[in-house]
């Protein structure tokens, strides 16, 4: 947990624009020190110009366990880190390249996987700091035309739960932030219209919202926030009753198509 973002030093990958860059923008303006990572160096010197000293930016690849490590060695004390970095390519289990979803996979997941476990040590031998994962609905219900993307979301929870459980008592918390659609640059090439007719139903999220749920979530530690409200009654819904959620969703998609 860490109490009150004033002087704290953040890392945030995917950072060079959505829910990453806005995340920047929101820790800065709690009081943080922010490191922006991601692969965009002039979207990255816009955001350094955008919030000033407090910003340093690093043009990195979370996909190279190198870069990874730069991330967090060019930071120094790492207080909180926020895996955001991800993309999605939507289309039908059928006819989605095999190597768009291990692109997926080794982004969304395995870049998650890769910046955490370089930040772990220092977080251990200081028993404190907080990571925040950025998930998505969609790593709680799969949903059709999305099957690759789902993939890594699911993978993703699943790490952050086994991984709150394993540091929960040694100092660190984790936390999980799964907002629904959210309206940026992400969605816009992921094509929101192949995503089932029902789930665009669900009120689209502005980035600034997101960020202040990740602000929020390193600041008190409370592992899981679904975003909007309307998402996590459906959330909810699909745990207590996934049959049902699923059928729900076909039905009104049909509908609605």
């Amino acid at each position: 947990m860490v109490r009150g973002l004033t002087g704290k030093n953040v890392v945030i990958t995917g950072a060079s624009s959505g829910i990453g860059r806005a995340t920047a923008l929101e820790m800065a303006r709690r009081g943080a020190r922010v490191v922006a990572a991601a692969r965009r160096a002039r979207a990255l010197e816009e955001l350094r110009r955008e919030i000033g000293t407090a910003c340093t930016t690093i043009v990195a690849d979370v996909t190279r366990a190198e870069d990874c490590k730069r991330i967090i060695e060019t930071a120094g004390q790492v207080d909180v880190l926020v895996n955001n970095a991800g993309f999605a390519i939507f289309g039908t289990i059928a006819e989605t390249d095999p190597d768009h979803m291990r692109d997926m996979m080794d982004t969304n997941y395995m870049g998650a996987v890769r910046c955490t476990q370089a930040v772990l040590p220092q977080m251990l031998e200081r028993r404190s700091g907080a990571i925040v994962n950025v998930g998505s609905i969609a790593g709680i219900m799969g949903y059709a035309g999305m099957g690759g993307y789902c993939a890594s979301k699911f993978a993703l929870v699943g790490f952050t739960e086994a991984l709150r459980d394993e540091v929960k008592a040694r100092g660190v918390r984790v936390a999980l932030v799964c907002p629904g659609t959210t309206e940026t640059e992400f969605f816009t090439r992921a094509e929101r219209k192949r995503m089932p007719a029902a789930s665009r139903l669900i009120p689209g999220l502005s980035p600034e919202r997101v960020a202040r749920a990740i602000c929020e979530a390193a600041e008190d530690g409370r592992y899981r926030r679904i975003l909007p409200a309307a998402a996590a009654l459906y959330m909810r819904l699909k745990e207590i009753s996934p049959r049902l959620a699923h059928l729900l969703m076909r039905r009104m998609s049909a509908f609605l198509e």
